[in-house]
């Protein structure tokens, strides 16, 4: 399932090579994702961390300014047991002038 969301882009990291003989490629975006507060023990934000596919992703971000607002394309995975998101894409959203 896709979906559009809105979110803060606060970094991103790669990662191409071995650990163990295991073999590695991701990218990862980290998101200011906020906290629930519905129980009265969180307040603020914390930073989540999606997979955006291999680390050839990593270059879209190179002339980017962190953080930054962005429309993010996800879609919604599970295993069986758990679900997460991954996103697909994203889109800057343009800086307020005025």
């Amino acid at each position: 399932m896709q979906m559009q969301i809105q979110g803060q882009i606060m970094g991103v990291k790669r990662f191409n090579g071995q650990i163990d003989g295991k073999t590695f490629d991701y990218c990862r975006v980290i998101v200011s994702t906020p906290l629930d507060s519905s129980q009265g023990n969180a307040l603020g934000s914390s930073a989540t961390e999606y997979d955006y596919g291999g680390s050839v992703n990593f270059e879209q971000f190179k002339s980017l300014s962190f953080p930054f607002e962005a429309s993010l394309t996800v879609e919604l995975v599970t295993n069986g047991k758990s679900q997460k998101l991954k996103i697909l894409g994203f889109q800057p959203k343009s800086p307020n002038k005025g």
